[in-house]
């Protein structure tokens, strides 16, 4: 895949997440959604067990599982099908890939320019700082062109 169709692909994905990016902000039910839904669908936890064909304390711990975060999507698939629902899952990032991107480049080149720059330091050859910046800079965007996958080999 060359490069612009990677990029391509990323800008995709992140129109597609921004539709969901606002409903990720807002605040969990405390209940959690299991609960939540069948409270407002007036589904009692019995008749819920029935329907998934198990017990009561079966139910109380789905939910406690869901509160947790431990509950598997296996599960909560179960539960939102015969509550007539289904499971979004989905991961929304906290910045864009680009700026994610940048962030691993200028973290592999500061690590490169330092090493550098100590050995130069060493023979009396230092750069400023204004030098180093302008190293970094241009590094960041060498690495940038290329595949990023190598971005994540220099971990």
């Amino acid at each position: 895949m060359t490069n612009e169709f990677k990029k391509l692909m990323r800008k995709q994905i992140e129109a597609s997440l921004k539709k969901v990016s606002d409903f990720s902000q807002e605040p969990l039910p405390k209940s959690g959604w299991i609960k939540a839904v069948r409270n407002a669908l007036g589904i009692s936890s019995a008749v819920l067990a029935k329907k998934l064909g198990c017990t009561r304390p079966n139910i109380s711990y789905i939910e406690q599982t869901e509160q947790k975060g431990t509950i598997s999507l296996d599960t909560l698939k179960q539960v939102a099908e015969v509550m007539n629902c289904k499971v979004v899952y989905c991961l929304v990032p906290l910045e864009s890939f680009d700026k994610t991107l940048e962030n691993q480049a200028r973290l592999i080149a500061k690590k490169r320019i330092e090493f550098v720059n100590h050995s130069m330091k060493l023979e009396q050859q230092g750069l400023t700082k204004d030098q180093l910046k302008q190293q970094e800079d241009a590094l960041v965007k060498e690495l940038l062109e290329g595949d990023p996958k190598k971005l994540w080999n220099n971990i």
